[in-house]
């Protein structure tokens, strides 16, 4: 708990706590394998303590006793991801410097794309596109973003940095920057809305959001496992579909479904 208040709002619920400790384990060790595949050649390969429990216990596996996927496991598939966008923060210089990580030996061309937003609307303060080009197995800083202009116009707590990287038209790795702990956020209920669907036996939800909306989560029941993607961000005018199989019909997963996000853990609405 003293660590969650050096970097969340206190949880309004004891459930709510339980979610928060899986963001925030997520959100550490993300940050620190982030760092250490950026760190190539010096480092060439990072392992978190621990994978999976033997007997249902609270601990800090990414798997549970029965292989449902914690929070860190959702966030995995992404910080451990073949080619990774990342980013260094830097308020003393005003910028964020980005860079790709590229384990697999082959050569490659991509267009790395990013957005200023404001935290509590997702307005758009600032846009921009860097071509790039890189080769692995190697990590390379591929450009700098500067805020100072953002930063004199806009509290910095109601500032967010998102960016993805395309590579053929594909999408191949998203992050994003908060520019102040998450506790200090200006965040505003995102008002997150789905729409489930049934194609044979895999249900298909589809989610927007009013606002952005960070670390987004379902839960069917209580659980959160089986699903394509987890503890997501989401921001005003994108849609994230999320899939899994399911004998259950749409009507019925409807019933259960509960989406919730950071704002939610925190929020008396």
């Amino acid at each position: 708990m003293t660590y969650m208040l050096e970097w969340f709002q206190l949880p309004n619920s004891f459930e709510n706590t339980a979610w928060l400790s899986q963001i925030q384990q997520g959100m550490a060790i993300k940050y620190a394998v982030e760092h250490w595949r950026r760190t190539m050649p010096r480092g060439m390969g990072t392992l978190y303590w621990q994978l999976n429990d033997c007997w249902p216990v609270a601990s800090w596996s990414s798997l549970d006793s029965l292989g449902k996927w914690k929070g860190l496991h959702y966030m995995a598939k992404h910080f451990f991801a073949p080619t990774l966008l990342s980013a260094v923060e830097d308020l003393d210089a005003q910028t964020i410097t980005l860079h790709v990580t590229h384990d697999v030996p082959d050569s490659r061309e991509g267009i790395v794309s990013w957005q200023i937003i404001t935290a509590n609307k997702g307005d758009v303060v600032q846009a921009g596109k860097m071509d790039c080009q890189f080769q692995g197995p190697a990590s390379l800083e591929v450009g700098t973003i500067d805020l100072a202009d953002a930063l004199a116009k806009h509290d910095v707590r109601n500032l967010l940095v998102r960016m993805w990287l395309e590579v053929s038209d594909e999408m191949v790795s998203t992050n994003l920057v908060h520019l102040s702990r998450p506790k200090h956020v200006m965040l505003a209920d995102p008002e997150l809305k789905c729409s489930i669907s049934k194609s044979g036996d895999t249900a298909v939800i589809t989610i927007n959001a009013a606002r952005p909306a960070m670390w987004a989560w379902l839960e069917f029941d209580g659980s959160a496992h089986g699903l394509s993607d987890n503890f997501f961000h989401l921001f005003p005018g994108d849609e994230k579909v999320v899939t899994f199989k399911t004998d259950l019909s749409a009507a019925e997963l409807n019933d259960q479904l509960k989406i919730s996000s950071l704002w939610d853990t925190f929020s008396t609405r």
